[in-house]
């Protein structure tokens, strides 16, 4: 090799090594108090709260879960909506008293029933029960009974969620309360085994007004229109009741 050549290979390493030691300092730095380095700090952000409903053919919707009354509150709340809605089924139908099979669902369940398999894979923040509707064939103690075991199995199952419950109507009479009058609702908000029961009424909010046009053709579920009425409705109730929504 001439001596020219060394000195370049020479000049070449030492470039080399100068521009890896800059590198170097420029990731690692002063590490010392009084060091100006700006330091970037990663924020989490918050998680939205679970909510997870569980109810009838109402709290459904008849083509996407997206578009039922109840995820759609969800979404104005901030919350994660987690639907577990069954047709026909209540407190006490769709169980022992009067079981159906149900095309690409099975064998229908009570609300309570349904509970130890939500258990399994929720982890829910509040839980939301809506419904009553389908079970005016059953005696109320009966119904009673029913409502206040499924609190109290829902408060084993998740005891620090949140419990909402929603008193049954229909849209298209909305003075109708399904027999879940008054004395019911007082006593099961007084009841003990129902603990900080949260109860809400938004359907009673459509009472002097003319529905007709909220309602599908079958004249009982809640159209397009009439989903997103009752979703307004609804935050509007849980708001009222001191639920906030995420930010």
């Amino acid at each position: 090799m001439t001596r020219a050549r060394a000195v370049d290979l020479a000049a070449a390493i030492l470039a080399i090594a100068i521009a890896a030691g800059l590198v170097f300092a420029l990731h690692t730095g002063p590490t010392a108090h009084g060091d100006s380095t700006p330091q970037r700090l990663t924020i989490p952000e918050p998680e939205e709260p679970a909510a997870l409903f569980i109810g009838d053919s109402y709290t459904g919707a008849s083509t996407l879960a997206e578009m039922s009354y109840a995820c759609q509150a969800a979404v104005r709340m901030h919350w994660l909506c987690d639907l577990a809605a069954m047709p026909g089924t209540g407190y006490i139908s769709g169980g022992q008293a009067n079981r159906f099979h149900i095309e690409y669902l099975g064998d229908s369940t009570t609300f309570d029933e349904r509970v130890h398999g939500l258990a399994k894979r929720a982890a829910p923040d509040i839980v939301v029960l809506d419904g009553g509707r389908n079970d005016k064939f059953a005696p109320i103690e009966d119904v009673y009974d029913a409502v206040r075991g499924t609190i109290e199995d829902i408060r084993a199952a998740w005891p620090a969620a949140k419990i909402v419950f929603v008193r049954p109507r229909f849209l298209q009479r909305p003075s109708d309360d399904c027999g879940f009058d008054d004395d019911f609702v007082a006593r099961l908000k007084l009841d003990p085994a129902t603990g900080e029961l949260i109860v809400v009424d938004p359907l009673l909010s459509f009472d002097s007004m003319d529905t007709g046009a909220l309602v599908g053709p079958d004249g009982m579920h809640p159209n397009a229109d009439g989903n997103k009425r009752i979703a307004a409705a609804l935050v509007d109730s849980l708001t009222t009741q001191g639920l906030a929504a995420a930010r």
